[in-house]
């Protein structure tokens, strides 16, 4: 077991002798209240072990995916709610796709934005892969009365912008970029290319969702996606959208990185263990490092339970005292 702990360990120790010291020395001289001071001194070991930040080793990890930087890029135009997906709609393998993203990159910062006619960073880098799954779990596609219109390129601004932001803050750690979408074009806006991205990342996919065949689409409203079907305009029928596979090919050929086209059958993780690529710097999967496995969060339990007692005596000790204020 190592220890990381949040503050320096010797001030650590000296904070929890003093407090656990006057718990003992109260506990000594008002033993009326010894259970409440016994309580107390349990308190300050759990937060003091819970602040030394504990871990054990959590197996072998590819170091490649502990020092990336890894960019999502997530199509959540209305189209993403198509229903030819397997079973469900294209949004639902991206969901499916985000999550073994995050664990093949257990350890490395990772950054999500979205995109449909305009583009938002959604979550900044983070080590934490739960706060990304859960993010990602919560997407739904753009509200159909808001939509403007969706472009394929209206990620590229802010994605060469995280980029360019992360060479000039870590220079030496590979990028890699998951850019996800269906190439559906509704924007009147001209395409832009990302070309300004190549030879800047070291690898990464252009995941494609959906088929030739297409699929319908059920409006997407501020309460979730509604009964009813999106309707084509030109004939009053329910519109279908298919995916555009020369769009998204169009971008991986200008950025560099690899055309992938997805389907529910289909998991991503072993296409990830084996990811790697040119630009300025280079991944290997193959490399493996052990990695830690925290366990400060254990003590949020048994210190919830006794803060919950510390709470309920103190709350009969003011019931009682209400009495003898009112005779006085």
């Amino acid at each position: 077991m190592t220890l990381l702990p949040e503050v320096s360990l010797p001030l650590l120790l000296i904070g929890v002798l003093v407090g656990v010291g006057f718990c003992v020395w109260r506990a000594a001289v008002a033993r009326r209240q010894l259970v409440a001071w016994i309580r107390r001194g349990v308190l300050v070991l759990l937060v003091g072990a819970m602040l030394s930040h504990p871990g054990v080793p959590g197996g072998l990890v590819p170091t490649g995916s502990i020092s990336a930087k890894v960019i999502i890029a997530i199509d959540t135009s209305q189209s993403m709610a198509a229903e030819d997906y397997g079973d469900g709609v294209r949004l639902d393998g991206v969901r499916e796709d985000v999550k073994d993203v995050a664990y093949a990159f257990a350890g490395a910062d990772i950054s999500v934005m979205t995109f449909n006619s305009t583009a938002n960073l959604n979550v900044p880098m983070t080590g934490d892969g739960s706060a990304v799954i859960e993010m990602v779990r919560a997407l739904r596609p753009e509200i159909a009365q808001k939509s403007r219109g969706s472009s394929i390129s209206a990620a590229r601004d802010l994605l060469v912008q995280e980029v360019d932001k992360i060479h000039a803050a870590d220079p030496g750690d590979p990028i890699i970029v998951i850019y996800m979408g269906d190439g559906e074009q509704t924007s009147a806006d001209p395409v832009e290319s990302f070309a300004d991205i190549k030879g800047k990342v070291a690898g990464g996919f252009v995941l494609g969702y959906g088929t030739d065949q297409g699929g319908k689409m059920k409006q997407s409203t501020y309460t979730g996606l509604s009964d009813e079907y999106v309707q084509d305009p030109t004939n009053g029928q329910d519109a279908v959208s298919v995916i555009d596979e020369g769009n998204l090919q169009q971008i991986a050929s200008e950025t560099g990185l690899t055309y992938l086209h997805r389907d529910a059958a289909t998991p991503l993780k072993p296409t990830l263990q084996g990811i790697s690529g040119g630009g300025d710097a280079e991944i290997s999967m193959e490399q493996m490092r052990e990695s830690r496995l925290d366990l400060y969060w254990i003590f949020a339990f048994p210190i919830a339970a006794l803060l919950a007692w510390e709470g309920l005596h103190i709350a009969r000790l003011i019931r009682k005292s209400i009495p003898t204020r009112e005779k006085q």
